[in-house]
């Protein structure tokens, strides 16, 4: 998603809230979209993040926001590479006897 809080752009949605994007995405580009976030009535920032599994997060500033989001960032390169993910981990599910085939963890219990 990124590599610092450099390449990242605050684009304003009203007063108060923005859109927190990746500029190395094209414009309407979903993977540009990172998390929208608010100001609280009471201060702070309230950041929902798109696309990540995380949480919404409340944040004292918006540098704080911009260090959650490298933090959500390292946690999604280190789920997603290739040696974290075994083909054994899964096998197809007989449930289902159609065309479409799913996968299932083998963990169910």
């Amino acid at each position: 998603m990124l590599t610092n809080e450099r390449t990242l752009v605050w684009e304003p949605l009203a007063r108060g809230s923005w859109r927190l994007c990746d500029p190395r995405y094209a414009e309407g580009d979903a993977e540009r979209l990172v998390a929208y976030v608010e100001r609280g009535a009471g201060g702070g920032f309230e950041a929902v993040w798109i696309g990540r599994r995380a949480a919404p997060s409340w944040h004292v500033t918006r540098a704080a926001v911009l260090l959650e989001a490298r933090r959500l960032s390292r946690a999604d390169a280190h789920a997603l590479r290739k040696s974290d993910i075994r083909r054994d981990d899964f096998h197809r599910s007989e449930a289902l006897q159609d065309r479409h085939r799913v996968l299932a963890t083998t963990s169910l219990s």
